[in-house]
């Protein structure tokens, strides 16, 4: 059946003596050579991308490392907060290594925002504390005529803590898993 064929040869001396086939036969290379140019061009690209998702992925937890003990200590700031304090104690402050960090939490994604947004109530509560102590004590003794604003005051901020320990915990069990 092959007897007599040479490989190059005996194709192009088919493809010679049948006209149309040429033009089918460039088409066809043609294609390949595209599709192989392409992937040519994409590989390193795919290979870069690989590799900055994987560094990205590292740094994210290498955060989170980081960030697991000073998430601990706020929380239990928090618990002792809620537990025993007043409107009239000083208020829960974030960590400043915990605050210099926050431009870094969206390595996180979800956990970071949650993370950011806990720090945000802790902010805001301790704002509202000390607007309240700079009207209702005056020379370090409560005022009792602003005892009963001071009372509402404190229940809608334990509230808050209370919602911000538990993004706090969903934000370590994110960082545990």
């Amino acid at each position: 059946m092959f007897q007599g064929f040479q490989f190059p040869k005996t194709i192009l001396v088919w493809f010679e003596a049948h006209p149309g086939s040429a033009v089918w036969l460039q088409a066809i290379v043609a294609c390949i050579a595209i599709v192989a140019v392409y992937l040519a061009a994409t590989i390193p690209v795919r290979a870069e991308a690989k590799a900055r998702e994987a560094e990205r992925r590292l740094r994210a937890w290498g955060l989170a490392l980081l960030l697991t003990p000073e998430i601990v200590v706020l929380k239990g700031e928090i618990e002792t907060c809620i537990d025993s304090g007043t409107i009239y104690d000083a208020p829960v402050q974030v960590p400043a290594s915990l605050i210099n960090k926050t431009d870094q939490l969206y390595l996180l994604g979800e956990t970071g925002g949650r993370l950011l947004q806990a720090i945000g109530m802790v902010n805001g509560v301790a704002a509202q504390t000390r607007r309240y102590q700079a009207v209702g004590i005056s020379e370090g003794v409560p005022i009792l005529g602003k005892a009963a604003a001071g009372g509402a005051i404190w229940q809608n901020n334990l509230a808050t803590l209370r919602l911000c320990l538990k993004n706090l915990d969903e934000v370590i069990k994110q960082i545990q898993t």
